[in-house]
Order: C-alpha cells, then sequence, then structure tokens
C-alpha cells in the first residue's frame, strides 16, 4: 500500500502514514479545542516580546527619552509594539500559516515609566518586567480594552493567550536613595501600598542582593537590584491572588511565572491552588539551569508545586547538540530518558531553543540547517514547543538587549517558517506527537531515530545533524505499518521513498547529510 514521505534533502522528512486508506479521528476534539485551558500538549507556543513586535498604534508610544523610533540606537529603549501590533499579525494569519496556536506575551501589567542610567545608559521597563501596578495595563502595549480585543482576536483564530507574569519582584531600588527609579513602589489599581525604603510594612524583603550561592540565598534577597517581595506578607499574598484572578478573568489562557527559582515553594503552591479552585490554566514557571546541570530542586518543583517549568535541561542539551557541536546524539538521548525518569509529567514541560534570556539559536553566519533541525526535533518531540520571535526569520542575537531586538521580517517563505508550518499542526493531528512515549530506535554520534508513540498512534523520527556526511541507515525497526511510503510534498523537495516491512523493519535507506525524516501513523479504520 502507498503512504506518505516527505524528504527535504539536509533538513527534514515526514512520513504520513494511512493504513488502510482511512482514517478515524486522532483524539476528541475538546482536547485540541482553544478552550482546553488546561493541556497545552497539542499546542505550539510562539513567545513575543511586545514591545519588539509590531507597532500597531503610535498613539501609545511612550515619549521623551523613553522612546527610540529606530529601535537601534539603544535596545534598551521602548520601540513601540504593543497589543494592536500583535492582533494586526493575527487578522492578517501570520501565526495560523505557521501553525501557531498559542502567544505567550509580555508581562501585560503597569510598569515603571522612569527611565534608569546604567552605566551611562538609559534603561526603559520595555521588557515588562519592572512592574508598578499588577492590576493595571503597561500603557505602551495599550489599554484594557486593547488586551480584551486581543484575546477576542486570538480566540476567534483558535489561539491561546499566555501571559508573562512576575510576582517576585517590583521594579530597581535601593534601600538608602528613595529616588532611584520609583523605589520599586507597589501599587493596587492605582493607590499606592508602598515603597522599597521606608517599609513598615514589612512588604519588602531588605537582605540585600543574592550571590546565588545556595536557594535559600536566592529566595530571600534581591534578583539584583529588583525589590523583593515579601509573599508571606499577608497584604501581598491577597494583592497576587486577586491580581492573578483579574487577568484570568480577561480571558487568558495560561501563565508563565517568572523567577520561580526566587519565590518560596510553599507561597507558590498555595497560589497555584488558588488559582486552580478559581480558573485553572495551564501554568509553566522559569528556573534557569545551565548547560549540563540539574537542579533536584528544580525537578521537586515541576512534580509538586502545580505548574510545569520551562525545559532548560532540554534547550540547553539541543543548543550543545545542534548548534555549538559540543556533544552527539548519545548525549540528546540520555537528556531525552533522564528527563522522562525524572519529571512526572514530561509531556507538559515547555521545551525551546531560546529566548529573551539566551543567546539566540542562530549564529550570525552559521548555516541555518541547525536551526531547522532543531526547530523539527522540537516538533516532535515530547513536551510543549516554544518557539522565540523571529526564529522563523533566522534572527541573531547575544545578550541583553541584542536577542531582543525589533522583529526583522514577516516573510512566510523562509525554510524556517514553512518547517514550523508543516510540523506544529501535527500535534493536533496524532496524539503520538502529543501525549506519546519516547524510544531511542537507532543512534550514532551524528544520527538519532527515535519513535513516539501513544496507544496505536506513531510517529518516527530521523535525523543526521552531520552536514557533509550521509549514513546508510540498516536494521531499523518501527512501530509504522508496512507499505512503501512517498512524498507528501509531491517531490517539489527532492523527495524520495522507503519500504517498511510487515513486523515495522524498515528497508537500508540512506539519511542525507543533514537529513532528518519522520514517520506517523494515525489510529485507523478498514475501508468498508
Amino acid at each position: 500500500m502507498n503512504k506518505k514521505w516527505l524528504n527535504i534533502p539536509a533538513l527534514i522528512a515526514l512520513l504520513a502514514a494511512i493504513a488502510f486508506g482511512s482514517v478515524a479521528p486522532a483524539e476528541a476534539a475538546p482536547a485540541t479545542s482553544v478552550s482546553n485551558k488546561q493541556n497545552f500538549s497539542t499546542d505550539v507556543i510562539y513567545q513575543i516580546v511586545t514591545d519588539r513586535f509590531v507597532d500597531g498604534n503610535t498613539a501609545n508610544n511612550p515619549a521623551g527619552s523613553a522612546y527610540d523610533a529606530t529601535c537601534s540606537t539603544n535596545l534598551k529603549l521602548y520601540c513601540g509594539g504593543d497589543w494592536q501590533g500583535i492582533m494586526n499579525k493575527i487578522n492578517d494569519g501570520y501565526f495560523t500559516g505557521m501553525g501557531i496556536t498559542a502567544l505567550w506575551i509580555s508581562q501585560p501589567v503597569e510598569n515603571i515609566y522612569s527611565v534608569i542610567n546604567y552605566s551611562g545608559v538609559n534603561n526603559t521597563a520595555y521588557h515588562g518586567y519592572w512592574a508598578r501596578d499588577f492590576k493595571k495595563t503597561n500603557p505602551a502595549f495599550g489599554s484594557m480594552t486593547d488586551f480584551a480585543n486581543l484575546i477576542s482576536a486570538a480566540h476567534s483564530r483558535n489561539i491561546k493567550v499566555v501571559i508573562d507574569f512576575a510576582p517576585n519582584h517590583t521594579s530597581p531600588a535601593m534601600e538608602t536613595n528613595a529616588s532611584f527609579g520609583e523605589n520599586g513602589k507597589l501599587y493596587d489599581n492605582g493607590t499606592l501600598l508602598g515603597g522599597y525604603t521606608g517599609d513598615t510594612n514589612g512588604y519588602f524583603h531588605h537582605n540585600g542582593g543574592t550571590d546565588f550561592s545556595t536557594l535559600k540565598n536566592g529566595i530571600y534577597k534581591n534578583l539584583y537590584d529588583l525589590a523583593d517581595l515579601n509573599h508571606n506578607n499577608s497584604t501581598i499574598d491577597t494583592y497576587f491572588k486577586n491580581a492573578i484572578r483579574l487577568w484570568l478573568d480577561m480571558g487568558i489562557d495560561g501563565i508563565r511565572v517568572d523567577a520561580v527559582k526566587h519565590m518560596p515553594f510553599g507561597w507558590q503552591k498555595n497560589w497555584m491552588s488558588s488559582i486552580y479552585s478559581y480558573k485553572p490554566v495551564f501554568t509553566f514557571g522559569e528556573w534557569f539551569l545551565g548547560t549540563n546541570e540539574t537542579d533536584a530542586n528544580n525537578t521537586y518543583f515541576a512534580n509538586e508545586s502545580g505548574m510545569s517549568l520551562l525545559d532548560f535541561r532540554f534547550s540547553q542539551k539541543v543548543r550543545q547538540v545542534f548548534r555549538d557541536g559540543s556533544d552527539t546524539m548519545y548525549g540528546l538521548d540520555s537528556m531525552l530518558s533522564s528527563t522522562a525518569a525524572d519529571y512526572y509529567s514530561v509531556n507538559d514541560q515547555v521545551t525551546f531553543l531560546d529566548n529573551h534570556d539566551m543567546d539566540r539559536f542562530q549564529v550570525s553566519g552559521a548555516n541555518g540547517r541547525k536551526l531547522e533541525q532543531a526547530l523539527a526535533l522540537t516538533l516532535t518531540s515530547r513536551g510543549v514547543p516554544a518557539i522565540y520571535y523571529g526564529t522563523e526569520q533566522y534572527m541573531t542575537g547575544n545578550g541583553d538587549p541584542n536577542n531582543r531586538a525589533k522583529m526583522s521580517s514577516f516573510s512566510t517563505s523562509t525554510t524556517a517558517y514553512n518547517v514550523i508550518s508543516k510540523l506544529a499542526p501535527l500535534r493536533k493531528s496524532n496524539p503520538a506527537i502529543a501525549y506519546g512515549t519516547t524510544q531511542q530506535r537507532w543512534i550514532n554520534n551524528d544520527v538519532y531515530i527515535y519513535e513516539r508513540k501513544f496507544g496505536n498512534n506513531v510517529a518516527v523520527v530521523a535525523i543526521n545533524k552531520n552536514l557533509t556526511s550521509s549514513y546508510s541507515i540498516a536494521g531499523l525497526n518501527t512501530s509504522l505499518p508496512s507499505g512503501t511510503y512517498t512524498d507528501v510534498l509531491a517531490n517539489s523537495l527532492s523527495g524520495n521513498s522507503i519500504t517498511v516491512g510487515s513486523s515495522g523493519a524498515v528497508n537500508t535507506f540512506t539519511l542525507q547529510a543533514g537529513g532528518e525524516a519522520s514517520g506517523l501513523t494515525r489510529r485507523r479504520q478498514r475501508l468498508r
């Protein structure tokens, strides 16, 4: 029987096998619906630094020294991106065309208006992490009405909205200088609660800055010069439970929580309990891990806190293997096995290649094939994939703020954009991609072949990260049904074919330099 095989030379190939010629629905519609706020396994998230995306409403741009219309002279200033700009790209189909089903946007709350000079460079709160009032919007992004319109526009296109939320701190402050910045002041819907200096109510910690030496040190001391909130204070506790309810009432579908490593575990678990008892949504936190770093506290948090985590173990290893070439496929396989063992719900951890706190994956002058392969791996692996804005345009940039430059292009013809557009929808059409277990099927230093399986649903992915040498693949056994697999892109990208026997054994084939192949079967029914 003839099946589908897609081969993109030195990039990616996709098998779509449909046994007996007819396919039953692979999953219940509610699981893949935009209304499913608690599970993102069938979704692909697109992370946006709101200020750096699209300026859809010039009327809300900051005035004076806080704004750089060129977005090039000083990337620490506002550039004008806003919710209207995101809506414009929702409405013109940019995200839908790429297969994106969730947008993770910058923290929407009101931030300080001060311009702070560090070492001769003016800095603003364009990133959204210098909050002053968690119950109001950042006017540079838009009003509450604009935010409601953003939610409505996204949902009308079956796209979820995730907000960044940073309850760890307010804004930069100095214990001895109340005039620095805005003194970390916290407001409750316009009413001042208190500032960092003269904090008689104990809303903040006053233990100096953390040196990151211990977990406790990082929780009860300031993160750099950011006014660290005391979550054990009853007023602060109530404030943040009420603040997140406001955004839940606005219709958000998910929350990314900043700096979870730096807040008390007990408070976060209690805060999550209040969310789940009110309007539960998928929530994931940021707990940074460096290259080859593991942390039992990180694992415990992922398993016991009530929220998932950004999977830094996945990200750092994929960067080593594909971006930097400092590890082999054996290291990748080891990471996938160890995280599956450590995380109780490994499929709920959020996978990614880069973000606003890391050097971008694409290196200036490097072969884009590395990025394209890494994207394909991420989109077909366990976990919830998150793609950083501009990745599909091969944006580069090392360090803050160069990794947060203005969106360079909205081309829908790049290879990366089209890889995403082909693979992202599979999370909704094949449960093996969304929910499946992972099993290594064939490996050497450069080649990794793995199988995802969920019930009768199967996906087999083969990757050759060597960009100059091909490999003959022999002895590969899979759970794929028998048949010949031909190019689903009608040979538009020089596809070939492979043959699978009745026992799932694949006839010897050549995996091209830099090649990737993915085979899928969905639950099927016989023709009558």
